[in-house]
Order: structure tokens, then C-alpha cells, then sequence
């Protein structure tokens, strides 16, 4: 075996098992909540709760396949997500290195691996892992394709078929996923347009008559795959122009100049998960380490014209991967939906642009100094990720209700962060949301039911006696309004505080005769 080969495979190994060292716990806090919950429900009643939601329903499908399989493991679920960037980092040895070289795709597999982002996503509980994985998919036959049809050689139907498929499941996984397969699609188009039709009609004479027939074939063939795509995504319209409208509402995503600009430039370089931005070292390390990557690779980009070397497939993935970036920043100017933990569907993309440039790097001084940079980062973030992750304060509150919990207890919260997660961990106790602001999430909600219930007033107690749990955040506001009467205190407030996401729990025992 060649020793590229063997390099290969051994960053593949050491790469799976260096993701795998954070994602064995059973810890979750929201957003991995509503994914847990939502697994156990069938596939119509997912179609029409995600609908309510602000993401397609391609991934909950595929949870509840896990769901069937393994049940309500929330470790399972994880796993599930952490076999996508696996899935991923492989691509490198089975796909990128076939189509574009060795060391583009042991450099491809190794940015998969250790690139501080990955390391922490790998196991997030979400659509992102695996809309990454068919993204890079969809693109890698979309370009086998364009390149077949390109040569004036018989179509390959294989490549142009599942281009199908990964770009109409790439729009039920995500709706950046959405803008990358509509903007790849066109890019696609436009190519098989001015690069075969309008070119080849030029100079005909010197071309094959089979040779244009089959660029001609290859030209309808994909209009017929788009019409397709198109027809297929149409059942889901309708909850799409909701859903935007929805997220246009506000809702959490703010969008602001200096902030989104740090966040965006320097994701793939950092470990954050939460809704928050915060401006600390790590934040500006890893800023400064994106930025001079980014100089890196236009240093290179200009040195390979220069030399004349084919870089087109780099600057292809980059330019897909700004382009989405600058359509979604269009789009924000009326209504945010910019948000960089997004940026990890299109990922794949930067990743494969950034590892084809530094393929062509001839000094191997320089591209062991990247990677080690690289390498360090991914350490940093993954060690962190570890730390928190196993952190025996994570699981204190689920074990304290688990030890006191009786079947017929009801619990009620005020704050759907913490109380997601107790409604997952929860399921066969009745449960009650009190969305006091009124929200309009009752529908998207259904996903903790059915033992969980939206409500927006105290009213479910007028005919309830038994014991109840409420479980609150950082103060205990939710009892300081609780209607008393008839309530006795069975243990006052117990505080727990969390390093996963640095969730509050505060939680209290009553019982209502």
C-alpha cells in the first residue's frame, strides 16, 4: 500500500475516534431537547409539527428511524449525529482523493476531523452534522456530473441521479441547505448552458456529432432532474413561507455589525454552541487564526494563477460557500436570519476549498505549520467539549427528580429552555408549559406531547390535587406568582448549575389537596 494511503487511513482512524471522545453522554439542553422529543412522534405527525417549527422534517425522520431501533437513547441519538461527520471525513478517502488527489483528500479528511467546529458539532443533537455531510454530497456528483458532461462522453446517469437525490434531501434538512442546492443547481445550469450548448455551437463542425448530441442529452437531462427536485419540494411550500415569516417575526436571531462579522468569519475556527455571543480570548484567537488563514489562501490562490494550475473546483466550493453567506446577509436586511452556527451546513464546501489550495502548497514545511495550528485549535475546542460534557454536575438534576418522581406527579415550568429538557427526559409524566409572553409555538411545541402541554394561564389546576414539580431557572419567580392555594411546600428549592450550555435548574416539590 502506498504510504499516502496508509497517512490516509490513519488520520481517518485517529480522526473518528478523536470526535467519538466527547460525544458519549446523555446530557442535553434545548435545541437537542426538541430533537429528542420530537423522535418518539410518526413520520406524519413529524411532517406536520416541523411544519410549525423553523426547520424541515427530512433529519426528525431519520431520528425516528433511530428511535425505532434503539429507543428513547438520547446517547443513540448522538451517535447518530457524530456518523455524518464520520461519514464525511471518509469522503475524503473514498471520493475527494479519486476526483482531485491524494493530498487534497488526506487534507480534506483531516480538516473533517479536527477543525475546532466539527469537533464540537459532531455530536450535537441536530440537523447540521448530517445536512453537512449531504451538502458535500450533493456538490461532489453535481461536479462529477458537470464534468462528464463537459467531455461530450455518454452520461453517466449515476452521478446526475443522485445529485437528485442529495440536492431535494439537502432542501428537507435545512433552508441554508436549501439556498445551496437552489444556488448550486443554477450554477449548474448556467454551465451547461454557456459551456456546452453556446460554446459547442461555435465551432460544431469540429466536434463529434455524438459528442454534441450527448451534451445536448446531458443539458435536458438535468432540467428534467430540476423540474423534479421542484415538483417534490412543492408539498412543503406553504410551511416554508410560514416558517419565514415566523423567523422574520425576531424571534431569537439578532443580527449586528460587529458581532455577525466576528461570528461568521471566524466559526469554523471556534467552539460555541450557544445563542449568546461573547467577545472573550477564545473568541479573538480564533478570529485572529481564521483571518490568517484566509490570507493564506489567497496567497495561495494567487500563486497557483499565477502558475497557471486548475484551481476551478476550489474557487467553486468558496464561492458557493460566499455566495449563500451573502444571499442569507441580503435577505437579513429585512428579516435575521443570519446565524453562524447555520454556516456548518455549507461547511463541507470550505473545507474542501481550503484543503484543495493548501494542496497546492509545495513547501511541506508550510503545510505541516497549518495543520499543526489546526490541530491545536481542535485540541483546545475538544478538550473544553470533554470537560463540560462529562461534568458530574450535567446529569444532578435529572437524577434528583428521577429519585423522587412518582407516575402520576405532574410537573410545570415557565422557561422552555430547562423545561424542554426535563419534558425529554420526562415524557410519560403530564407535563405543562406556561408561555405567559404567548408565543405563538403551540403547534411547533406538539413535539414534546403528548405528555407535554402549552398553556397560558394556571387554569389546568383548578381540578387537579396531587404533587407537582415546578422547575424554574436562575430565580424563582414561577413559585413567587403560583397560585397557593391549597398548595403545600414538600421540598423547598433546590438549585442546580450545569457546565452543558451553564444551565439553571431550580426546582421545588408542592402538593395540592
Amino acid at each position: 500500500m502506498k504510504k499516502e494511503k496508509v497517512i490516509h487511513i490513519l488520520v481517518i482512524i485517529f480522526g473518528i475516534i478523536f470526535i467519538l471522545l466527547p460525544a458519549f453522554h446523555s446530557t442535553i439542553w434545548f435545541d437537542e431537547s426538541y430533537s429528542v422529543a420530537i423522535a418518539k412522534h410518526g413520520f406524519a405527525d413529524i411532517w406536520k409539527i416541523t411544519g410549525n417549527d423553523v426547520h424541515p422534517a427530512l433529519y426528525y425522520w431519520g431520528l425516528h428511524l433511530v428511535y425505532l431501533l434503539f429507543g428513547n437513547s438520547i446517547l443513540a441519538f448522538r451517535l447518530f449525529s457524530v456518523l455524518a461527520i464520520i461519514i464525511l471525513g471518509i469522503l475524503g478517502y473514498t471520493h475527494i482523493r479519486k476526483d482531485f488527489g491524494e493530498k487534497t483528500g488526506i487534507l480534506f479528511s483531516f480538516l473533517t476531523y479536527f477543525l475546532p467546529i466539527m469537533c464540537t458539532y459532531a455530536s450535537e443533537i441536530r440537523m447540521y452534522s448530517w445536512s453537512c455531510l449531504i451538502v458535500t454530497l450533493m456538490a461532489i456528483y453535481g461536479y462529477r456530473f458537470y464534468k462528464n458532461a463537459k467531455s461530450g462522453e455518454k452520461i453517466q446517469k449515476k452521478n446526475l441521479i443522485l445529485f437528485g437525490i442529495f440536492s431535494i434531501c439537502s432542501c428537507y434538512l435545512h433552508y441554508y441547505a436549501l439556498v445551496t442546492a437552489c444556488l448550486i443547481n443554477l450554477i449548474l445550469l448556467i454551465f451547461l448552458i454557456k459551456n456546452i450548448v453556446l460554446k459547442d455551437k461555435g465551432d460544431n463542425k469540429l466536434l463529434k456529432q455524438y459528442e454534441f448530441s450527448n451534451k445536448k442529452k446531458a443539458l435536458i437531462a438535468f432540467i428534467l432532474v430540476a423540474v423534479i427536485q421542484v415538483i417534490l419540494y412543492i408539498p412543503w411550500l406553504i410551511y416554508l413561507l410560514g416558517q419565514l415569516e415566523h423567523v422574520g417575526g425576531g424571534f431569537w436571531i439578532k443580527v449586528g455589525l460587529v458581532n455577525t462579522t466576528v461570528e461568521v468569519l471566524s466559526f469554523q475556527f471556534r467552539r460555541q454552541l450557544d445563542t449568546d455571543f461573547t467577545m472573550d480570548f477564545h473568541t479573538i484567537l480564533s478570529f485572529v487564526a481564521a483571518l490568517l488563514m484566509y490570507i493564506y489562501i489567497g496567497i495561495r490562490i494567487y500563486k497557483a494563477k499565477k502558475e497557471n494550475k486548475e484551481i476551478k473546483p476550489a474557487i467553486l466550493a468558496i464561492g458557493v460557500y460566499i455566495g449563500v453567506i451573502l444571499l442569507i446577509l441580503l435577505v437579513s436586511i429585512k428579516m435575521p436570519i443570519l446565524y453562524s452556527r447555520y454556516l456548518l451546513v455549507m461547511t463541507g464546501l470550505y473545507i474542501f476549498g481550503i484543503a484543495f489550495m493548501m494542496s497546492t502548497e509545495e513547501k511541506k514545511n508550510i503545510t505541516y505549520m497549518v495543520c499543526a495550528i489546526i490541530l491545536a485549535f481542535g485540541i483546545w475546542s475538544n478538550v473544553e467539549d470533554i470537560k463540560i460534557n462529562y461534568d458530574l454536575s450535567n446529569l444532578a438534576e435529572i437524577q434528583y427528580i428521577k429519585d423522587e418522581i412518582q407516575q402520576d406527579d405532574i410537573i410545570v415550568y415557565s422557561n422552555i429552555g430547562n423545561g424542554g429538557v426535563i419534558a425529554a427526559n420526562f415524557p410519560n409524566n403530564k407535563q405543562y408549559f406556561l408561555n405567559f409572553e404567548q408565543w405563538d409555538v403551540k403547534e411547533a411545541y406538539k413535539a414534546y406531547g403528548p405528555g407535554m402541554e402549552t398553556v397560558i394561564s394556571y387554569d389546568f389546576l383548578e381540578n387537579y390535587t396531587g404533587r407537582i414539580w415546578l422547575i424554574d431557572s436562575e430565580y424563582m419567580g414561577l413559585y413567587e406568582n403560583f397560585p397557593k392555594e391549597h398548595i403545600k411546600v414538600l421540598k423547598g428549592a433546590k438549585r442546580f448549575d450545569t457546565k452543558y450550555h451553564n444551565y439553571i435548574y431550580n426546582i421545588m416539590l408542592l402538593e395540592k389537596n
